[in-house]
């Protein structure tokens, strides 16, 4: 093998092995960056919701990574429920709204049959 050749070959290994250490330490500061951000957001939920508790926010710090991704993956499902559940009530107000409604008028129609039956009673007690 020529002396060039063997330059250029040892320069490429080089170079890949560099670039895989780069790749590999860019992925572990890469989730190092995703864990604190997660961590931010988490600290930023109990300072919103738990009105900034020290005790959850000692907790919170204490929390492996994978707990607290898990934490924010249930905040954001209790997030979506009561969203659904803020739906459900709409419709619960209009159903109750539209049964008030037929309520009052079969309430109406029985009370406009009891005074004309009263009435009717009325003239013949008259008579």
């Amino acid at each position: 093998m020529k002396r060039s050749t063997r330059n250029l070959l040892v320069g490429l290994g080089a170079a890949l092995a560099i670039g895989a250490v780069i790749l590999s330490s860019s992925d572990k500061n890469m989730a190092r960056v995703e864990a604190y951000i997660n961590r931010q957001k988490a600290k930023s939920f109990v300072k919103d919701k738990l009105k900034g508790n020290e005790k959850a926010l000692d907790v919170v710090e204490k929390l492996s990574d994978e707990e607290v991704i898990n934490l924010l993956k249930v905040v954001d499902k209790v997030s979506d429920l009561k969203g659904q559940v803020g739906s459900y009530t709409d419709h619960l107000k209009e159903a109750t709204n539209e049964f008030k409604e037929m309520f009052m008028d079969k309430k109406e129609q029985a009370t406009e049959k009891a005074e004309d039956f009263v009435d009717e009673v009325k003239d013949k007690v008259k008579r």
